[in-house]
């Protein structure tokens, strides 16, 4: 008897507190109404109608909005308006303009903004953290479903981190998503980063007057920076920017800022103000504060970057120069503040928080190289986070993989929008929420693996760079060994399997195996490991592998089925990269008449880049898009080649592969020549071929030179290829040595 009496007291106590906390909706009706002031402005209607929206799609119930109440017990209020006496004072003048305030109790629920765009983050915020709902990504949510709702008796008051928040993945683009997530639109900025050949563009001045442009060993170039001790240049950059203002006079932010280039001027008048102000940021915080005297009105900003990211002395920046504040080079398998690599980068952001309290952070938190390789960096992006606020950080941008795919970039677009609002919420609950409810029954195994990845690199964080600029073989010993790429491989297999029968879920898992298949074929190709490899011995031939060869093809198909289109920053396609890599498998199974030869280069290679020497040349492992792996290099200097095939051999094509890759100083050789000998010391030529020096772009390219001539037959060959040794005139690195790589050399 006693049991069934407290029973009925504990029953009757949760009734009381349902009660108390108001049922807006009860099993399908609903006891509330949507009130908006009168007269509101548009941000305060759509959110109201976004309350009626979510609360019939979770209920099936229709809530009405108006600007009367009817004579509902209970209502929901948007605005600010609404609220009375000390409720109304807790949207203080201190806090941000886009703060707002979650407010339940028995006379109603308030959800009111400082502005109007806080009421629409204040309806978000109240789906999602009371009740349930996810914005995933720009066309993917979740929505519980529940006959009955109650109203949460609550008194938060939300104030963001960062006035400016951007993740830069595909959501910022979409209005939905960033509004969801509360992400800062570029609406105010008139120019953005690297503006300098926008404003003064090289093909209108350059010929009339080159004393504009940076002078850099002893010549101007188009191409570089600009000679900034030059008054008539920084008055050009005044008029000018004052052309483009006139066309958006509404814009506040407009950037004057170098080219993504080094190359800053030498002249004795720039070197000068680098002296003045011991450092050559000096001069572009000289530079932004006379054009920012010219615009009172507007905020100039300037980049922090490379070679400009350390303050100056004896100058500072005024009030409306914005600091844009860059981590590219600093390393990401552990926190900034952790990290005595990064300690250089450390100093100087709080140097820059002695000097400003305008600084604009741009961190990076993807893997350019490629997009594709496996980049757990999870463990970093809230102590991040939290140093740039604690340095006076106010505009935050994470540079993600803007519209492109990158490993887990769901997940971290999600994660990153809710540590710049918040960066003290709980990283783990929100990463484990997550994909519990992204993945469905395939979440355990996405979990694993995202695990295992940052359990691997963790372990060796102090030893392992993990860099935006690598690729997976570089991580060859820490979280993408073959013993890890195999596992990855099994939980992706047993993802797939558990959401087998659920295309949306399928399709998810299928969108995040990518980068695990992408590491394991990748890897492959430039390690020579008996768990994972692509060239195996049939009938004591030399074979691509059937299985690698389906895996490689169905990589391709996840691709374009996913929508994945690019791998890295250049654009390189997925059915290229099949290409390319298909390329090099049929080189490596030929049959090479020089293996087992002697070889010895009589120019000097670089020990730069150490690939075994001139065994490089016949290892059977050919190079990819990066001279780090599989490419001897030569600085400056030609390759001549000394080659003893042991015994005297017939043969008529010589093939090989030379690396382009203009922007770090790397060219594709003038000439190539074969000659031949029977003694090993007189030599006469079979042939020569001429390379085409009219590609100027960019892109990074591995290069076939295929050569064919009569058949001949020789013990000792030499092969010459001709260095441009130095960078041309038209390249911003002229008169610097350049390089040439070369991979692999086969003899048929």
């Amino acid at each position: 008897m006693r049991k069934v009496s407290l029973l009925i007291l504990l029953l009757a106590v949760v009734i009381l507190q349902i009660k108390a906390q108001s049922i807006i909706i009860e099993n399908g009706k609903a006891n509330t109404d949507i009130i908006i002031p009168v007269n509101a402005d548009s941000l305060t209607i759509k959110s109201g109608k976004i309350v009626s929206h979510y609360l019939e799609k979770i209920s099936g119930t229709k809530v009405m909005m108006a600007e009367k109440k009817s004579k509902s017990d209970f209502h929901i209020y948007i605005g600010k308006e609404f609220l009375k006496g000390k409720n109304k004072k807790l949207l203080s003048e201190s806090l941000q303009e886009d703060a707002f305030l979650i407010l339940g109790n028995k006379k109603g629920l308030f959800l009111a903004g400082k502005n109007p765009q806080g009421n629409l983050y204040a309806v978000y915020t109240l789906l999602e953290e009371y009740f349930g709902c996810m914005k995933f990504t720009v066309d993917e949510e979740y929505i519980p479903r529940m006959k009955s709702l109650i109203s949460p008796k609550v008194q938060k008051v939300y104030n963001p981190a960062f006035p400016f928040r951007v993740p830069h993945f595909e959501g910022r683009w979409n209005k939905d998503f960033s509004e969801w997530h509360k992400i800062s639109s570029f609406d105010d900025w008139g120019m953005f980063v690297h503006t300098f050949q926008k404003l003064i563009p090289p093909e209108k001045y350059f010929d009339m007057h080159p004393e504009y442009f940076a002078l850099v060993n002893g010549r101007r170039l188009k191409d570089g920076q600009l000679c900034l001790s030059n008054p008539e240049l920084i008055d050009l950059l005044k008029e000018n920017l004052g052309k483009e203002i006139a066309k958006n006079p509404e814009k506040t932010y407009w950037s004057v800022s170098q080219n993504d280039c080094y190359n800053y001027c030498e002249c004795e008048d720039c070197q000068a103000l680098y002296e003045k102000y011991k450092n050559i940021s000096g001069a572009y915080v000289l530079m932004s504060n006379e054009i920012a005297k010219a615009y009172p009105d507007k905020q100039i900003s300037t980049l922090a970057y490379q070679f400009t990211r350390s303050t100056p002395e004896n100058i500072k920046p005024l009030d409306n120069v914005n600091i844009m504040f860059c981590s590219i080079e600093c390393n990401r398998s552990m926190p900034l503040a952790e990290d005595t690599r990064s300690a250089g980068f450390v100093k100087d952001m709080k140097d820059w928080n002695k000097l400003t309290d305008n600084i604009f952070a741009w961190d990076y938190v993807v893997q350019f190289k490629n997009y594709l390789t496996p980049f757990p960096n999870f463990h970093v992006l809230q102590p991040n986070i939290r140093f740039f606020r604690d340095n006076g950080v106010n505009m935050m941008f994470q540079q993600g993989s803007g519209g492109s795919w990158s490993d887990l970039s769901d997940v971290k677009q999600y994660l990153i929008a809710k540590l710049l609002w918040n960066p003290d919420l709980n990283n783990d609950s929100i990463i484990n929420h997550f994909i519990e409810k992204y993945y469905d029954k395939a979440a355990p195994f996405i979990k694993e693996y995202y695990d295992l990845s940052h359990q691997s690199l963790i372990e060796k964080q102090k030893e392992q760079n993990l860099d935006i600029y690598g690729f997976p073989v570089f991580y060859y010993n820490t979280h993408l060994t073959p013993e890890l790429l195999i596992r990855y491989q099994e939980l992706m297999d047993e993802a797939e399997v558990a959401v087998s029968t659920d295309s949306i879920f399928l399709m998810r898992v299928l969108r995040t195996r990518i980068p695990a298949d992408f590491a394991y074929l990748d890897i492959a190709q430039n390690r020579d490991n008996e768990k994972i490899r692509w060239i195996r011995k049939q009938d004591g031939k030399n074979e691509i592998d059937k299985k690698m060869l389906a895996k490689l093809n169905r990589f391709v198909e996840l691709c374009e089925l996913t929508g994945v289109e690019q791998i890295n920053e250049r654009n390189l396609k997925p059915e290229d990269y099949r290409d390319f890599t298909i390329r090099k498998l049929k080189w490596q199974i030929k049959n090479n008449k020089l293996k087992d030869s002697k070889i010895k280069s009589l120019t000097n290679y670089s020990p730069k880049y150490p690939v075994g020497g001139e065994s490089a040349i016949n290892d059977r492992l050919l190079g990819g898009l990066d001279f780090h792996f599989n490419w001897l290099g030569y600085e400056g200097k030609d390759m001549i080649l000394d080659i003893d095939l042991v015994e005297e051999k017939k043969f008529s094509l010589l093939q090989m592969n030379f690396l382009k890759a203009v922007n770090s100083w790397v060219f594709l050789p003038t000439k190539i020549k074969l000659e031949i000998s029977n003694d090993g010391k007189n030599y006469i030529e079979i042939c020569s071929i001429t390379c085409d020096k009219t590609d100027h772009s960019y892109l990074v390219k591995s290069i076939p030179f295929i050569i064919e001539f009569e058949q001949v037959e020789s013990r000792y060959l030499k092969i010459t290829a001709t260095s441009k040794k130095t960078c041309p005139d038209w390249h911003r690195g002229f008169g610097k040595p350049s390089w040439i790589f070369v991979d692999e050399i086969i003899l048929e």
